[in-house]
């Protein structure tokens, strides 16, 4: 190849900054040495959609858990007296009792009149407490519930609230775990279990209420139907 042909590759090569090189035959150049400071690219992962692996029904993740949530400045696993019984509006309990053989004690507050009082919004309150014969409320709240009104719509860490579209309230706290009907007399519940110890109470569609902490997987047992009580005689229900 003469220069004439040469010349015009390398002027045009130098334009669009490529080195020019002898085409003509020769011995092939050396490759080049790795380079220290550059890391080797690592295989490229497959993003999460393309697993293969099968994802679980219903298993979406939540990120509350009723240990977690703070309600009107207590949470589950504080002293029932010193955090709650001690201060206005709790002082005065509608009543308490042994409930489920003794298994715990059940502390309330109707949203409707219960001998002579009622809780502020026309809230239903609910304290499930250790059991003790002698230091009856100096006891841990294993769990606690609410029912009908707004109290704790703005006291509550829970991101979800009374009259909440129960659409809502599986989309904030995911799809239960379970579900099964309470019903007493003229009145009937739904409940939720989702993950974390929470239950939301519905009816009609939308949420009347909620229960944090752990709870008995039958419908029928005591600190259900205690609860299904309060809500048929002392909670205000959807259009009243």
């Amino acid at each position: 190849m003469d220069m004439t042909t040469r010349i015009p590759l390398c002027v045009l090569a130098a334009l669009v900054g490529v080195a020019c090189q002898n085409s003509s035959p020769g011995p092939a150049a050396p490759e080049p040495s790795p380079t220290p400071d550059v890391a080797e690219p690592s295989p490229e992962k497959p993003s999460p959609a393309a697993s293969s692996e099968p994802v679980e029904e219903g298993a979406t993740a939540t990120a509350h858990t009723a240990e977690k949530i703070t309600c009107d400045g207590f949470r589950l696993g504080d002293s029932y007296q010193e955090k709650v019984m001690s201060r206005d509006p709790y002082r005065e309990p509608c009543d308490n009792d042994p409930i489920d053989h003794d298994a715990r004690r059940f502390m309330v507050y109707g949203g409707k009149p219960c001998r002579d009082r009622s809780f502020p919004e026309a809230t239903t309150v609910m304290f499930y407490l250790a059991f003790s014969d002698d230091a009856r409320y100096a006891q841990p709240i294993e769990a606690f519930a609410w029912m009908g009104g707004g109290y704790f719509s703005s006291r509550c860490d829970l991101p979800v609230k009374v009259g909440d579209p129960e659409s809502r309230v599986v989309e904030v706290l995911g799809p239960p775990q379970a579900t099964f009907k309470l019903e007493r007399k003229r009145s009937s519940l739904t409940v939720l279990a989702h993950a974390g110890n929470i239950y939301s109470l519905v009816n009609q569609g939308q949420a009347v209420g909620f229960v944090l902490g752990p709870m008995p997987k039958e419908a029928d047992n005591e600190q259900w139907r205690g609860l299904m009580q309060m809500y048929d005689r002392y909670t205000k229900k959807p259009g009243e």
